[in-house]
């Protein structure tokens, strides 16, 4: 039981291993959402992401929708691409993870010039469609992690730790706004009668309306998700505890994606690759997961 204890607060990958994953997460989002900015549901998305923000919609109505979708189109794959050609060609990789970088700022731009709280309920801090929102700063921190890495690379192994050490407290506060926040909307009724069409179906969470009803499980929700955030700001003071707090993340992020088959995340029309609006929001827990595996390497 000690072995096991001292390998789980010890092991851990290479950062060149640890970067290679972090690229591949960034990649496969960058190119799969990129790739699908021509069908009709990405078009509107186009429409109404920037046509409700006072920052993006002159440049809508200067392009239109299809020239922008494009141009997005374009600059994702290519920034997906350059992150996997990153993985023997250090100097692309960081081409490709600064523009992911501006990808996922850009859309967290979002929080701050869209209607994306509950006006019924005052607006801030209760957040609607901004669930999704929130959820890049994470997703920034693994792309400008990657960046960082790759730059060290490109550098002859020039040391650019001090960027690592704001990388990783920016890191804890991704997760926690994630977990922290959205655990907190849990214990709201909009928010509890908000996803029930999501754990009914789902076998996972299917169980807890049988015990505890609407409400009662999506308490239940927002304490586990409290409990693995807790666990895992520990890290500093005790590995044991803030690994332990990096398995729960990563059973939320596998949970999670079972919804796209549950709920499920495809688009009415068609099945995969075809994501809906909920199925985007599924797939970014695994760069949230990914977030927190940074903190999990950084802290040995």
């Amino acid at each position: 039981m000690r072995q096991w204890v001292k390998t789980f607060n010890t092991w851990r990958p290479s950062e060149k291993g640890l970067v290679v994953y972090l690229s591949l997460v960034c990649a496969i989002y960058l190119i799969w959402l990129g790739g699908l900015k021509l069908t009709e549901p990405e078009l509107k998305q186009i429409q109404y992401w920037l046509g409700n923000s006072p920052l993006f919609a002159p440049l809508l109505s200067w392009l239109g929708s299809s020239v922008i979708a494009v141009l997005m189109l374009i600059f994702e794959v290519t920034a997906g691409l350059l992150l996997l050609t990153g993985l023997f060609r250090p100097a692309l990789g960081a081409v490709g993870a600064a523009m992911a970088s501006l990808v996922f700022l850009l859309n967290f731009l979002y929080l701050f010039t869209n209607p994306v709280w509950v006006s019924s309920l005052g607006g801030f801090p209760f957040l609607g469609s901004g669930q999704g929102v929130v959820k890049y700063l994470s997703m920034w921190v693994v792309a400008a992690y990657v960046l960082v890495f790759q730059l060290e690379q490109v550098t002859s192994g020039r040391s650019l730790e001090t960027f690592k050490v704001g990388l990783t407290r920016l890191a804890f506060v991704g997760v926690a706004i994630v977990m922290g926040w959205i655990g907190w909307l849990k214990f709201y009724t909009f928010e509890a009668e908000g996803i029930v069409r999501l754990m009914e179906s789902n076998f996972l969470f299917s169980w807890t309306y049988l015990i505890w009803g609407v409400q009662g499980a999506s308490n239940f929700i927002g304490i586990v998700e409290w409990l693995f955030l807790l666990l895992l700001l520990s890290m500093p003071w005790n590995r044991t505890l803030g690994r332990l707090g990096i398995l729960g993340i990563a059973a939320t992020a596998f949970g999670t994606l079972t919804f796209l088959f549950s709920v499920p995340g495809w688009n009415e029309d068609a099945f995969f690759p075809l994501l809906n609006g909920s199925g985007v929001f599924f797939i970014k827990d695994q760069l949230l997961l990914a977030c927190a595996l940074i903190i999990g390497y950084r802290y040995q």
